[in-house]
């Protein structure tokens, strides 16, 4: 085996490579809702960002913090720019994942404590009132 599998927070592993490619860098793989995703990062236990592809061609992102406490989880439009979603999970399962609208405004905020308990707040104004 060439690489290593590291337990991320939200339930997410990564495979980290044992060794550095040519760069220096350590390679990282993941399966997110059976899509590849792939990076590199200059630490071994994990922390890195990883990009891939949907089949919509719309762009997804994981980053995975130093410290491994906290992904963020990020789709985008095909431009790679314009954000569709992001979600952020903590150590302790928490998270809070946002959805946004063509402008990028958040549109649907959706807040999960380390308990379970859901706070969900849908039809967001750009005043910041919702349900």
């Amino acid at each position: 085996k060439n690489s290593v599998s590291v337990d991320l927070p939200g339930g997410m592993t990564v495979l980290v490579s044992k060794e550095t490619d040519k760069d220096g860098k350590y390679s990282l793989m993941a399966t997110v809702d059976k899509l590849e995703l792939k990076g590199t990062s200059d630490k071994n236990n994990g922390s890195g960002t990883l990009e891939g592809e949907k089949t919509d061609k719309s762009k997804v992102k994981l980053t995975i913090a130093e410290d491994l406490s906290k992904t963020t989880f990020e789709i985008f439009k095909e431009d790679a720019k314009t954000l569709v979603s992001k979600k952020v999970t903590l150590k302790d399962k928490s998270s809070t994942e946002e959805k946004f609208d063509e402008k990028g405004a958040v549109t649907e905020k959706v807040m999960t404590r380390k308990d379970g308990t859901r706070l969900e707040y849908t039809d967001i104004k750009n005043d910041g009132s919702g349900k």
